[in-house]
């Protein structure tokens, strides 16, 4: 990546989100369905690299206090971001590195590395290093996943960005209003879908993915062949292990695929059955409280990752009431403080739902 391509990113703030399709828990069980005897996530070591501003691994990090977590991006400002996060959280086994790829000497090899929003967004050259960089330095039981947009999917999206971008130059304007000019003079149903969907991104998404200074959207086919050609085996889709082809992609206009893949040497045997049962209900404890990161969260109006890392979206007046379960208050006084600062919220039934969605410690 150049440097004017490094400049382009740290000035694009990505909004903080986690990715359900990196739950290395999940990641791990896929694998052992396939016979991978996958490290269990307590104890993993754990990279992301494109960490961004440390959301998604924070919250890798606070899951599991006893992994070690080390995020890698190349923009100063998120990594500044990042380490303020892990520090006002408390969350001393989670490290950023402000570096590119090809700069990053572990000490160590990784149970599971994580490359969500990479592989679409870096030149031909750095796609190989990545694959090089997994095959070199994963555990003989780890497991990568790598997201990538689809070529199946982008073509029809490509050409909606490159009128936008021409729009861009000649009225000197913004995405935003760009995108919102070629929606009164597209000619085409299918154009005006795109646009709306372009549109309801918003211009922090958009600048790293639509428009990003590098977006190249590759088939599934092509995806494997290079990991194979670099000393990888693909698993399959990282949260369901199906395995998918170009055929299938083409047909239903598949836009992004998160993809599990493991050294090509790794011991795969029979499958891997999964211990115990599902987790019984969450039930609401008497003194409700947030542990550090998701009250760190409320705090600061990001989404709160659920048991899941689904980002869990609040109103300000319901980040109101979550600010306040610190455990110092009971049921009854938090329903009396929701009656002050969040009058329409029908508070019992809400906490119900955020003690099931695994919000509370």
């Amino acid at each position: 990546m150049g440097f004017g391509e490094e400049e382009a990113w740290d000035a694009a703030d990505y909004p903080p989100m986690s990715h359900p399709s990196a739950n290395v828990a999940v990641n791990a069980a896929v694998a052992r369905a396939a016979g991978l005897d996958a490290p269990e996530s307590a104890r993993a070591r754990i990279l992301e690299i494109g960490c961004g501003e440390g959301y998604h691994l924070l919250s890798l990090a606070n899951r599991w206090p006893g992994a070690v977590c080390v995020g890698l991006d190349v923009s100063a400002k998120a990594i500044h971001r990042a380490r303020g996060r892990a520090k006002r959280a408390g969350l001393g086994n989670a490290r950023f590195c402000e570096m590119r790829l090809s700069e990053f000497e572990p000490d160590a090899p990784f149970d599971f590395i994580i490359a969500h929003g990479f592989f679409s967004w870096v030149p031909d050259e750095v796609k190989v290093g990545l694959m090089d960089f997994v095959a070199a330095n994963l555990t003989p039981r780890g497991t990568a996943v790598v997201g990538f947009n689809v070529a199946a999917g982008w073509k029809e999206r490509m050409i909606v960005v490159e009128k936008a971008r021409a729009i861009m130059v000649a009225g000197a304007v913004d995405v935003m209003e760009a995108l919102a000019v070629f929606r009164t003079v597209t000619g085409t149903e299918r154009e005006l879908f795109l646009v709306d969907d372009m549109l309801a991104k918003g211009a922090a998404v958009l600048a790293h993915d639509d428009f990003a200074p590098v977006m190249d959207a590759w088939s599934l086919g092509a995806f494997v062949k290079l990991a194979e050609a670099h000393g990888l085996r693909w698993i399959g889709d990282s949260v369901t292990g199906a395995r998918g082809d170009d055929a299938s992609d083409n047909a239903a206009g598949t836009t992004f695929r998160s993809e599990l893949l493991c050294r090509a040497d790794a011991p795969v045997g029979e499958v891997i059955k999964p211990a115990g049962g599902a987790d019984p209900p969450a039930a609401v404890p008497d003194f409700p409280k947030l542990d550090a990161w998701r009250m760190l969260c409320a705090r600061e109006a990001l989404p709160l990752p659920d048991a899941d890392l689904k980002p869990c979206l609040f109103t300000f007046p319901q980040l109101k009431v979550l600010v306040a379960m610190d455990g110092s208050r009971s049921v009854y006084d938090l329903a009396r403080h929701a009656k002050e600062v969040a009058p329409e919220l029908d508070f019992v039934p809400w906490l119900r739902h955020v003690a099931g969605r695994g919000l509370l410690g």
